[in-house]
């Protein structure tokens, strides 16, 4: 098995996570993860990451 994050359901343009997007913010490493729907989401370019 793989260790690896898979693109998320949503797009930065049909949700973007933020300061005022009312998800769970959590730093993670360089970055910050979004909790939404029971699951981390990173930004990465045009999409989110699952985490």
């Amino acid at each position: 098995m793989t260790d690896h994050d898979t693109k998320a359901e949503h797009t930065v343009d049909e949700h973007e996570h933020g300061t005022a997007c009312g998800h769970e913010a959590v730093s993670h490493d360089d970055h910050v993860d979004y909790v939404h729907d029971g699951h981390k989401h990173a930004q990465h370019q045009d999409h989110y990451d699952e985490h």
